[in-house]
Order: C-alpha cells, then structure tokens, then sequence
C-alpha cells in the first residue's frame, strides 16, 4: 500500500469540508450502488444468451504456458483434455527442465494417451514477458489455424470449446475471449482474493461488454492463427505486461472483431494466499489499467462509493442520508454479486461476501496505489512501465551503491 497517497486523500477529504466531502460521498455512493443493479442486466444479457451451436469445429491448437504445479493443476489441465470436441492438440510450454509442472504433464499423458499432447522446454527469450516467452518457445508445434490462449489456472467444463469456437462461424470476428470467475478460496485472504474479482472485476467487465467495449481476457482467448499472425503474432506481445489487452488491440486494428463468448471459466486461486500477494496483484493490475486506459482509470472513482461513504462517516461523523446510501449500496454488491454467479451457473458463499466491505477497501487501497510510479520486479529484473503497458528494463545498480528510493512491486508470472 502505498500510505502516502492515502494520507493525501484523507487529507483532502478533510479540507474539502464536511459539506463537500458528504455530498461527493453521496454522489459516488449512489452512482456506484446504480451500478451495481445495471451489472446484474449485463450478466443476463451475456451470461444467459445461447448461440447456435457451430455445425462446423475446425480443429484447435491449445498453448498453455506452465511454471510450477499450481494448486489443482492436473484437475486444470485434464479439463481441458476432456473436451466435448473432435479434434485438438495441447502444447505445453516449460522454461526449466526441471520444472514440477513437468511431472504433471507427464501424468496427463499417460492418463490420456489417445490425445495429441506436446510439450517444449526452452528458456528461448523473444522479450521481457515471461508467459509470452514460453508460448513462443512451443509455437512453431502449432498445427491448427485456431489458437486458444489460456493460463494455467483456468478450468473449463466439457462444452467450453464448442462455445468459443460458434462465434467464429462469422468470418469477421477475429478473436473470441472468455469472461470468468475465481473459484472457491480458503481462508480470509482467499475470500478477499475471490471477490477481488467476483464482485468487482467481473461486474465491471460484463457491464462495459453490453456497453458494447470489446477487450481479450487472458483466462481463455481464441483466436484466428492467419489473423494473429498478420497482426504480429508474439513479437508484438512479448514486452508487453497486459499482453492480453495488447493482443484485442491489434485483433481489432487488423480489422476484425472481438467476440464474448457465451461460457463463463474459472481461475483456481493458490490454497494459502498470502495477504501481501494479493495486494500486490491487484496493484499491479490497477497500475497496468491506468497505463493503459488513463481516462477510464480516473474515473473509475465513482465505482468505490463504498469506501469513500465509509471514510466520509469516520472523518465527519454520523449522516442518516450517507448512512442510508451506504447501506443500500452495499446491499446491492451483495445482491449483485451473488446475481452473476447464478446467472453463470455457480453459487456464492454467504461467507464469502460477508468480507465485502473489507474487499471494498482493499479494492480502493489498490486504486490509489495504482497512481504511484514504481518499478516492478519480475524474476531478478526491474522495469519501468511505459504510459502504453510495454516493459522496458532498468539497469541495476551494484550491491554496494545505495539502495533505490522505494521498493518495487514484485509481479508473479
């Protein structure tokens, strides 16, 4: 966290005065509790629609980078081999030859010994992206003109493939994408993890897709091997750290569309996060979406009704109409929240969203830390992010000259 911006805001808070500070607490808290009823519409809208299913299924090449054994990793993969569809291959992609991910595999294939399964192991670097690296390395295996992109992760149910691919019966949809949602978590911190996005991430993902904003998610993105191929392919990704956002760029600047499919993944979060791994991951995330939507970023304000209501009432005291609105607002989170994940065929736990308002502040938290210029530190190296997401490396300095003025944020891969 980073305190100092925090303590400016509250700061400014208090000098706004009471009567400013309550009425933009009222504003945000009514703007965001409207929101909330407007991303349950968003979710029946994309979450409940059912195309045609494709007569045609071209065969599908599946590249999953890998890095460690995961929690749940077999259970991840396998679901992605027991696929309802006629013909696909699965490339795997390693850095290290040692890497336990390596055993994981090997008992997939052995249990499915029918499939067309690959796997590369090559620390070969096109650029500072990690996972782009790795995808890179095991490309050239590749044997069918549609490519689905998807972490380690993620887990899919049978149908899942046939759903991605029936957007792509229209020749002009370039890129198909998957919204998703975090799985069941444990512990405190994995509760706030799973509504990191669950109750925020999502949401706001399914209300500005029926809005009609087009974006490629990284849990599962399908695309045209021709088209991506003409767009740049990984060369254009590998320095990138929203490479997910940078890859429906260029889709969309090679003159197709992105498409949301009609099926709903599920990332698999670790079985103990740590606090501070989480509150890193999402500054990074806030960081990377400021960088690249500037604009959007700021306004995104609004969204943290709750947080501002809340620190409003500690700084001014008790305000029956901000009470009020605070609790209404967090009421509909809550409604909305567990809204979606019916509407995308899951179940949220009561326990679960009890941590709401918690989550609402870690949320805001990671926000305001969003603003600060650090480096990140991604396997033994700095980098500097660039206003457009790209990476570029810092040198770094000695062992024994002095140390950098603030520490940088480490970014899993």
């Amino acid at each position: 966290m980073d305190w100092r911006l925090l303590i400016l805001f509250i700061l400014a808070v208090y000098l706004a005065g009471k009567t400013v500070a309550v009425w933009l607490a009222c504003l945000t808290a009514a703007f965001a509790g409207v929101f909330a009823v407007a991303t349950v519409a968003a979710a029946a809208v994309l979450l409940r629609r059912r195309r045609a299913a494709a007569e045609d299924l071209p065969p599908v090449t599946i590249l999953k980078p890998l890095k460690g054994s995961d929690c749940g990793l077999y259970e991840n993969l396998t679901s992605f081999c027991d696929q309802d569809y006629p013909q696909l291959q699965l490339l795997f992609a390693v850095a290290s030859p040692n890497d336990p991910a390596l055993a994981v595999v090997a008992r997939l294939r052995r249990d499915r010994p029918g499939l067309d399964i690959d796997v590369v192991v090559s620390d070969g670097r096109l650029g500072c992206n990690p996972k782009i690296n790795n995808i890179t390395n095991a490309y050239p295996l590749a044997k069918h003109g549609l490519l689905l992109l998807s972490d380690s992760d993620i887990r899919v149910s049978p149908d899942f493939l046939r759903r991605c691919v029936a957007p792509m019966a229209d020749p002009k949809v370039g890129l198909v994408t998957c919204f998703y949602r975090c799985a069941e978590a444990h512990g405190l911190w994995g509760a706030l993890e799973e509504l990191c996005v669950n109750a925020h991430f999502l949401p706001q993902a399914l209300l500005a897709g029926a809005a009609g904003l087009r974006f490629a998610m990284g849990a599962a993105t399908l695309v045209r091997r021709p088209v991506f191929d003409r767009a740049g392919g990984f060369g254009a990704l590998a320095d990138h750290l929203a490479d997910d956002f940078a890859l429906g760029t260029m889709v969309e600047r090679a003159g197709y569309r992105i498409e949301f499919a009609d099926v709903m993944v599920e990332s698999v979060p670790p079985n103990t996060p740590r606090f501070s791994e989480i509150f890193r991951h999402q500054v990074r995330w806030q960081r990377t979406v400021r960088l690249c939507n500037p604009a959007g970023y700021c306004g995104s304000l609004l969204l943290h009704g709750f947080s501002l209501a809340t620190l409003a009432l500690l700084i001014f005291g008790h305000n029956p109409r901000l009470e009020a609105l605070t609790a209404g607002l967090l009421a509909a989170k809550v409604v909305a929240t567990a809204a979606i994940q019916r509407l995308g065929g899951k179940h949220q736990r009561l326990a679960v969203l009890a941590c709401l308002p918690l989550s609402e502040w870690l949320s805001f938290g990671a926000w305001l830390s969003g603003f600060a210029s650090g480096a990140v530190l991604w396997r033994g190296q700095l980098y500097r992010i660039s206003p457009k997401g790209r990476l570029e490396p810092v040198p770094m300095p000695p062992p024994s000259e002095t140390a950098l003025p603030r520490a940088p944020e480490t970014v899993e891969s």
